[in-house]
């Protein structure tokens, strides 16, 4: 447990340097991506069996949540750029839309947990959406704690 929370601290570490500093998003991205795959292969606790089925279908699932955190970094970007300056209409906008993408990520995240029942026991899935959700509630609070609030 502590090796898992020492990871977590070094992830968050790297998100919070990569808000400090002026880094292109396509670097953080990829030094996040990196940064999880590590998280995950120190924290997952895979017999020899089950590495290769879970790599394949890991790498399956980011690749299908890729687009919708495309879609969700540029509507963060717009509410950064936009905070003072929006209409209600605008306001209501993104809040429907940030509805709609995390509506579109849960239905990713059911698909992979039925194939990945399939593949690996339950246990193992179990622990990959614990830790998933564990390093993207982190990320989450990081990236939200940077971001300005809109404004009345």
């Amino acid at each position: 447990m502590k090796k898992l929370f020492v990871s977590l601290f070094l992830l968050l570490g790297l998100a919070a340097a990569s808000n400090a500093q002026n880094i292109d998003t396509e670097t953080i991205k990829t030094v996040i991506k990196t940064e999880k795959r590590i998280f995950f292969t120190e924290n997952m606790q895979l017999s020899l069996d089950e590495a290769g089925k879970f790599w394949e279908l890991y790498d399956e699932y980011e690749l299908a949540k890729g687009e919708i955190g495309r879609e969700k970094t540029k509507l963060f970007e717009q509410m950064i750029e936009e905070t003072d300056g929006i209409t209600d209409e605008e306001a209501q906008e993104m809040v429907l839309t940030l509805l709609d993408l995390q509506q579109r990520s849960l239905k990713v995240e059911k698909k992979y947990m039925k194939i990945m029942m399939k593949e690996l026991s339950p246990k193992t899935v179990a622990r990959f959406f614990q830790l998933n959700e564990l390093v993207n509630s982190f990320l989450k609070t990081q990236i939200l704690s940077e971001m300005p609030i809109i404004q009345k």
